[in-house]
């Protein structure tokens, strides 16, 4: 059986500090009933290399149910256009070809800067009478400038946490194989034994009777922009294994919906996607399920759309 590994980065972007280097940690997890051996590699973005990072011990056994972690360091070469650019952590079994069982975190930036080059030196005599000239200058211009306006700052970035309950009603539900499946929302406080945090006491419950099953939520967007996107979800013995669609486009990896008891996950990165302002589909589809899981459900409590550009 294939392990469906979860990687998740500590962060959405690499600090990189003045020489351009940095560090991040990924965490691997095995959410199956089995002992396996994971490879932990980087997929460099566009512009750059695999070369730029280093991963100490990159293969490594991890318990049922357990996780490890992965710091991944990186060290951008002299003479790098100053940018954005990106990379993904990848993680796939040791016994198995990586097509067959590899997952992936979310997109992770990192901004390189330019490097400051040293001024040359002037001659003393030329520096003095520069400095003459600057000074006499600067202050003419103080004496004799109209006051001006400052212009207005900036309008900062619009963040949106959508609690997934409050669209239940408006959600759609599609089955290729023509089930039953079906949207609601439900009530932490209608579970009998059981204790949960969802933020605002609901999720959003999707009974999925097949693999293929999906639910598209509509999500209105405040601005043009790149995001951040991040979920809080739920995991249970009868949950299923489901990616996130944005518009019909994939976004992250697989979420692995299995645990021995119900749980609510903290906040997890899922990927980055350019939105415009408006309405826009988030879709959860059904992607398949571990041996134990009972049936094909799934659970979101919230979303996150943190804007970074």
């Amino acid at each position: 059986m294939t392990t469906e590994w979860s990687v998740v980065a500590a962060a959405e972007h690499f600090a990189l500090d003045a020489r351009n280097t940095g560090e991040l940690s990924f965490t691997v997890s095995n959410p199956g009933p089995a002992d396996d051996t994971v490879v932990f590699d980087v997929v460099p973005g566009d512009g750059t290399a695999r070369s730029w990072f280093d991963v100490p011990e990159p293969q490594r056994r991890v318990r049922a149910g357990a996780a490890v972690s992965y710091l991944v360091k990186l060290n951008v070469p002299g003479g790098t256009a100053p940018r954005r650019y990106d990379m993904t952590g990848l993680a796939y079994s040791a016994d198995t070809a990586p097509e067959e069982s590899s997952r992936s975190s979310g997109r992770v930036t990192y901004d390189v800067r330019a490097q400051e080059k040293k001024p040359s030196r002037w001659p003393w005599i030329a520096a003095a009478v520069a400095l003459v000239l600057i000074v006499g200058g600067v202050t003419t211009f103080l004496l004799t400038r109209p006051k001006a306006t400052p212009p207005p700052p900036p309008p900062a970035p619009a963040d949106l946490v959508v609690e997934m309950e409050t669209l239940a009603a408006t959600a759609t539900v599609n089955s290729p194989a023509k089930t039953d499946a079906k949207i609601q929302t439900q009530n932490a406080a209608d579970l009998t034994g059981i204790t949960l945090t969802w933020s605002g006491g609901s999720q959003a419950f999707f009974t999925g009777k097949a693999i293929g099953d999906q639910v598209s939520f509509p999500v209105a967007v405040p601005a043009d922009g790149d995001y951040a996107f991040s979920q809080i979800r739920t995991t249970a013995p009868d949950y299923a294994n489901t990616v996130w669609q944005v518009d019909g486009r994939a976004i992250g990896g697989n979420f692995a919906g299995f645990s021995a008891k119900v749980l609510v996950t903290p906040w997890q990165t899922v990927g980055t996607v350019h939105l415009t302002k408006g309405t826009h589909a988030f879709t959860i589809t059904v992607t398949g399920k571990l041996q134990s899981t009972t049936s094909y459900f799934a659970g979101v409590d919230a979303i996150r759309l943190q804007q970074i550009s």
